[in-house]
């Protein structure tokens, strides 16, 4: 389904459609709790929030405070909006309510900026949330006309001074802040389909449709990383895709694919914001009906052509159809189909996507080509809370995986195989460098994840800095190479009870005992550490994790309850199953755990 409402609704149809979704029986599993402190009318937005969430698969909860509270609202516990906690805190903030006279002659913004900052870490202190902050709007005119002003108290230089704080201030706090920048979202729209003056003079409602989709989009991007509903590969096809023409027809020399001259330049800088999502973790794979040697001709031997054959995590280049051909990625890369988007120029193509795939997001090439650039940017559908150095080098950890499964098919028995591997697992208590990429873990981790849990870094960092917490993770590496750090286990101390909150390791690593030894090393090490004299799991059902329903009972746990989709499980430390078989090789500092735990 598309990331935003179709343009085409009108804004009853989509009051119409959330209507419908919150009166259905059958909600997304998956919510997000969104808190909106303001100081204007924002409540239209509410609409295109709500579909934009439906739409991803994420039920909402939207709330908003009173008309300039915000303070009040933060300080308030009882307001509704800190409690329960929200996954994300909105404060939006219009600079007309916080400083009336900022047009005048020689105002200065430097006590607002000081302001801000007391106001977003006032919000800090209160919640774990997210908070998205918003830039300011400039004069449509300036107020000197066309005189070129020296003084940096004019007001169009005092808004930037100010957007450059905000930009800053949430830059320094990336595990906390995000910015919905106003300033570029007027720009690529235009002022004329972003305000409307008069319902700002009636109603202190600035906003046209266009912009407050555009805005409820910055949002939902957010719960969308969150919450692990993000894409993960990027299937493309070549002809008319990735360069203008056909290659088999036309050679190396007759495609359009150039980085000074339209129409090959508009492939160019699409190709460029491939290799940008590549950078972010994004798998490129490809799957067009080609020669697979005058594919590998242009990839190669281009002078113009960025993407390379070692950006690619797979590819399905052949004359077989391309909803096979996606199928059989999604089984090579062990991912969903959920996690897929397909771009292709051929209508025809694009619809067989959407009928035999449903799950897979399908982008057709814009027919205005000079648009095609932002065609992979414009929604954020890989959008994540951060980058990692695992995410940098996906496309070569995949291309190890692939050698891995090649070395597989020499062996006829797992555990021979396993042994070739000489598999080594690190497992500590997480270091302050891990925690974006172990909160990462959590937010899209979906197949070996027995809770499916999502945190923020912040939230990660704080259970590992609590006594009554651990947190712990697993990198491994083999005779092929790293593998990276892929797992994470996270526990809390209730009384003479440990209790595992989440479990789970990345899908590329599963099947080699890795799941059993790091389960094993951690509680292992938490009796010796806590003297817990019972355990305590849960396991928590969604559409993706069935090959993790029965985790918990191989070390001998027992179903005690239902909730749900949840399972309660228990099982006596001493009469725990243990996991002794030796095929992977465990670095463990029994020192440091104590070290780490008694500096908390």
């Amino acid at each position: 389904m598309s990331a935003a409402p179709d343009a085409r609704e009108s804004l009853a149809e989509i009051v119409a459609a959330v209507a419908r979704a919150e009166g259905s029986p059958e909600q997304p599993a998956v919510s997000a709790r969104i808190s909106i402190l303001r100081n204007y009318t924002i409540e239209p937005v509410e609409p295109f929030l709500k579909s934009q969430l439906y739409r991803a698969g994420i039920r909402p909860d939207v709330r908003f405070g009173g008309y300039d509270t915000v303070a009040q609202d933060l300080m308030d516990a009882g307001s509704g909006l800190l409690e329960p906690a929200p996954d994300i805190l909105v404060l939006s903030l219009m600079l007309d309510i916080l400083e009336p006279d900022w047009n005048a002659p020689g105002w200065s913004a430097e006590g607002l900026r000081d302001r801000l900052a007391g106001l977003w870490e006032m919000a800090a202190s209160k919640t774990d949330a997210l908070i998205v902050l918003n830039t300011f709007l400039p004069p449509s005119y300036p107020a000197g006309g066309t005189i070129v002003s020296r003084a940096t108290s004019c007001a169009e230089e005092q808004i930037l001074q100010t957007n450059r704080s905000v930009r800053e201030f949430a830059r320094e706090r990336p595990d906390r802040f995000f910015v919905a920048d106003w300033e570029r979202l007027l720009r690529v729209l235009g002022e004329q389909e972003s305000l409307d003056r008069r319902y700002w003079y009636l109603a202190k409602a600035p906003f046209r449709r266009a912009f407050l989709e555009a805005y409820a989009l910055e949002i939902v991007k957010l719960a969308r990383a969150l919450k692990g509903r993000t894409k993960k590969c990027l299937v493309l096809d070549c002809d008319n895709t990735l360069w203008g023409g056909v290659v088999g027809e036309e050679g190396l020399q007759g495609i359009q694919l150039d980085r000074n001259e339209y129409p090959g330049k508009a492939y160019f800088d699409f190709q460029r914001s491939v290799l940008n999502l590549a950078e972010r973790g994004v798998l490129i794979c490809l799957c067009s009906k080609n020669n697979e040697e005058d594919v590998w001709e242009v990839l190669d031997n281009h002078p113009d052509c960025l993407v390379k054959r070692s950006h690619l995590a797979g590819w399905r280049v052949n004359w077989q159809d391309k909803a096979t051909g996606i199928a059989g990625l999604a089984e090579e890369l062990n991912l969903g189909l959920d996690s897929f988007v397909f771009v292709d120029d051929d209508p025809a193509q694009c619809e067989l996507i959407r009928q035999a795939l449903p799950e897979v997001e399908v982008l057709q090439t814009p027919a205005k080509l000079y648009t095609y650039a932002d065609l992979l940017l414009r929604d954020g559908l890989f959008d994540t809370l951060g980058a990692t150095d695992e995410d940098r080098q996906r496309a070569a950890l995949y291309q190890t995986e692939a050698r891995r499964r090649e070395a597989r098919t020499k062996f006829g028995d797992l555990d021979g195989y396993l042994r070739s591997l000489k598999i080594r697992a690190d497992i500590h208590p997480v270091r302050p460098e891990e925690l974006p990429r172990a909160a990462q873990l959590t937010q899209k981790t979906n197949q070996f994840n027995l809770t499916t849990r999502r945190y923020t870094e912040a939230q990660v960092a704080a259970m590992a800095a609590s006594p009554d917490w651990s947190v712990w993770t697993l990198s491994a590496r083999d005779s092929f190479g790293d593998m990276g750090l892929t797992g994470v286990l996270i526990a809390r101390r209730d009384g003479s009870v440990g209790v595992i909150d989440t479990y789970l390791l990345s899908c590329r690593i599963l099947g080699r005992e890795l799941e059993y030894a790091f389960a094993e090393t951690v509680m292992s090490a938490l009796e010796r550490l806590w003297g817990n004299s019972d355990w305590r799991a849960s396991y928590i059902a969604t559409l993706k994790n069935a090959q993790v329903a029965g985790f918990w009972q191989s070390f001998g746990f027992s179903v005690t309850a239902e909730d749900g989709d949840e399972t309660f499980l228990t099982v006596a430390a001493s009469r725990r199953v243990r996991y002794t078989k030796d095929l992977v090789e465990i670095s463990f500092a029994e020192e440091q755990l104590w070290k780490n735990e008694s500096g908390k």
